[in-house]
């Protein structure tokens, strides 16, 4: 195996609760895809799961080698959990397009956040 690209993000989680408050729904449509907006929906702490979804995106952008841009958004990458609980990303669209031309095969995600700050580091491997 072979390291394509590694990507680490932090935020303030304040950030993610004042763009929340000020857009709401728009804020909601532009990170969030079908599937991961029917689990916020279920979610007990909302800004947890939205500053999560943002950080492992943005990480995973700068892995993948191009950032958040026109062909590949916030929507085109999905987190969720599979059945033993850790974090996996699906890549949709141009993201998708993107791990097929590097030859992705695998995707590590580390997450973490405490009360100020929260960070991700995503490792892509061919």
């Amino acid at each position: 195996m072979k390291i394509i690209g590694i990507g680490i993000d932090i935020l303030r989680i304040n950030r993610i609760k004042k763009i929340f408050n000020l857009y709401k729904e728009n804020f909601l449509k532009k990170i969030l895809s079908k599937k991961e907006f029917f689990f916020y929906n279920q979610s007990i702490r909302k800004i947890k799961f939205l500053t999560r979804s943002f950080v492992i995106k943005e990480a995973t952008c700068k892995a993948l080698g191009t950032g958040i841009q026109n062909k590949i958004s916030f929507k085109n990458i999905e987190i969720y959990y599979n059945q033993k609980k850790q974090l996996r990303i699906n890549y949709l669209k141009h993201a998708l397009y993107k791990k097929n031309k590097l030859g992705i095969n695998k995707s590590h995600i580390s997450f973490t956040d405490e009360k100020k700050y929260a960070q991700a580091i995503v490792i892509l491997e061919s």
